[in-house]
């Protein structure tokens, strides 16, 4: 006799379920999702120890017929697709047919559904993959599935679980999720007979997000609606005020489909890069909408995991979404909005290293010449078309660091370091990108400095990038430089360290892509010329600022993400009095 064997169909499936059903959140996953492909309007999730013994999903949907109840707890039986061509436009959020048979088998599992058509509903009960029961019921139209004892005919599975409290916050987190993706579906969570969560169904994300994370972050969301190459991205993101220190609350759908993928998160950081905090993450809950064929779902049997066929449409999809959105928020009480494609485009060609670069020293003077002309028209880009207007009355500087203006019914503390540093990193960002040669200041008498023997190597790779924003730097000796000139800046800060300011940062930081290393370097440089906390400034100096940041595209935050504007309303300091 050979070694080969057929395994039984009990093994078949308690293998299956090894992948598809990992711990009880697993089962609430594959049920909930059954119900949403059934059309459910209302779906309700009871939990007993964590769903460890007791797990119940009861939905209004279409329902199971009699006749096929029982073939539903068979592997690879399903209603979504009939060929292997199916799976290329599948759009429900399960298609294997694998689920049930997996829970089915390594639980007692009990099915009650009547649809629309039958007179009466049916009860089936299923016991370690095997039909024990079935009988006539009378219930509503929709499906009830309870599953109860999960992993008791495999006690080893049973050990890796965790205490009833994390199983069940898995549970919740997941039941969030899905009703963020389905605000037209009405939720309900349960946990030993206590409501844990609870969605109207109204259509709303924004009550949706209200219930689950309260109104601090309701009241500080961006609406989301992009729509360009067959990729529709819609949904909220949030400002920096509720910029988090981790990935948490970055949530991505596909289709309605909870989804993780790297590509796609990298572009969303590099979209909100310069608009949230150092060492923070954006807050955003989007639902990206393509056709099943421009994407593979069926990687792993968690369908957590997705592949795209055009990685780079996908990624510059998901940075125009967010990046617009962030450009449309009001400054100043000036809520104007333009249209900001052109300077997305700017931002998104030096993210890619699609712009006109330099650093061919070697090149002629003819090729030079031709760039020139181009600088000068793309220099403009940091510009608005129609700069913002307004109309203030300046209330004075609080401890020499904020201005106060009066817009209206409301009071604007404008940080003036934030202020002053993003419209440097403005200049400085576009001067870099298009090659500006007239960008330094030389200085009156040339500074020799001396350094250590790694600060010279590092100026030494990265001597280009000096150059270019604005340093006339030479050798000088083995461990010495020559500094000719620096970055011509509106600078109100000591010039005479900023170089070793610079460097002294860059070096602790020095991590990271080469376009990472660029745009740190430009912001550093922003960073240390610009004016500071407790220096004195003129009314003069004051609407300059302001003046500036009004022409600015994106004048939200300094970037590193600190806001350069906080507002306060007459009723906001009228609540501080009660």
């Amino acid at each position: 006799m050979g070694n080969i064997v057929l395994l039984d169909d009990l093994t078949i499936n308690q293998i299956a379920a090894g992948e598809v059903v990992e711990r009880p959140v697993n089962v609430v996953k594959e049920l909930v999702e059954n119900s949403i492909d059934a059309g459910a309007k209302e779906i309700i999730v009871e939990i007993k120890n964590g769903g460890k013994t007791y797990i119940k999903v009861s939905d209004n949907g279409k329902g199971i017929r009699k006749d096929d109840m029982e073939i539903a707890f068979e592997r690879h039986a399903t209603s979504k697709i009939r060929s292997i061509s199916d799976i290329e436009k599948i759009s429900s959020m399960g298609f294997r047919g694998e689920a049930l048979a997996s829970i089915a088998s390594i639980s007692k599992t009990t099915m009650i559904s009547k649809t629309e058509e039958e007179e009466t509903g049916y009860k089936i009960v299923n016991i370690a993959g095997n039909i024990e029961e079935m009988e006539e019921v009378v219930v509503q139209r929709g499906t009830t599935i309870l599953v109860e004892e999960l992993f008791f005919n495999t006690p080893v599975r049973y050990k890796f679980l965790k205490q009833d409290s994390t199983e069940f916050r898995y549970i919740k987190e997941w039941m969030q999720k899905a009703a963020l993706a389905n605000p037209n579906i009405s939720f309900r969570l349960l946990n030993s007979g206590k409501i844990v969560l609870k969605t109207s169904g109204n259509g709303k994300l924004e009550d949706v997000i209200y219930t689950i994370y309260g109104k601090q972050v309701k009241d500080n969301l961006i609406e989301v609606n992009y729509d360009a190459n067959n990729i529709k991205i819609t949904g909220v993101i949030g400002n920096t005020l509720i910029a988090k220190e981790n990935r948490k609350d970055q949530i991505f759908f596909l289709n309605k489909r909870y989804i993780k993928n790297n590509i796609i998160s990298n572009s969303a950081d590099q979209a909100f890069k310069g608009g949230t905090g150092i060492n923070k993450f954006g807050f955003f809950i989007l639902n990206i909408e393509m056709s099943p064929d421009m994407y593979d779902i069926n990687v792993h049997p968690t369908k957590l995991e997705v592949r795209f066929k055009n990685e780079d449409s996908i990624y510059k999809a998901v940075y125009y979404a967010i990046k617009s959105s962030l450009l449309k928020s009001e400054f100043l009480g000036n809520n104007e909005n333009e249209n900001e494609e052109k300077y997305v485009e700017n931002e998104y060609n030096f993210l890619t290293n699609h712009f006109v670069s330099d650093n061919n020293l070697e090149e002629k003077s003819d090729e030079k010449e031709t760039k020139e002309e181009i600088k000068v028209e793309n220099h403009e880009l940091i510009k608005r078309n129609t700069k913002r207007k307004i109309e203030y009355n300046y209330v004075g500087i609080l401890f020499r660091t904020y201005i106060i203006i009066e817009i209206d019914n409301e009071v604007y503390f404008i940080d003036q370091h934030a202020a002053h540093e993003r419209i440097l990193y403005e200049e400085i960002k576009e001067n870099y990108k298009n090659n500006i040669k007239n960008n330094t200041q030389m200085m009156l008498i040339p500074e020799v400095l001396n350094l250590s023997h790694k600060e010279i190597e590092f100026i030494k790779k990265y001597l280009q990038m000096f150059k270019n924003i604005g340093f006339d730097i030479e050798p000088f000796g083995d461990l010495s430089i020559k500094i000719n000139g620096i970055p011509d800046l509106d600078y109100k800060t000591n010039s005479k360290h900023i170089f070793l300011d610079i460097l002294d940062e860059m070096m602790t930081n020095e991590r990271g892509q080469i376009r990472d290393i660029e745009e740190r370097f430009i912001a550093t440089v922003a960073c240390k010329a610009a004016v500071k906390a407790h220096m004195d400034l003129t009314r003069e100096e004051v609407d300059y600022l302001i003046q500036n940041l009004l022409n600015l595209n994106n004048p939200y935050t300094c970037p590193h993400g600190r806001p350069t504007t906080i507002k306060y309303t007459r009723e906001d300091l009228e609540k501080l009095k009660k």
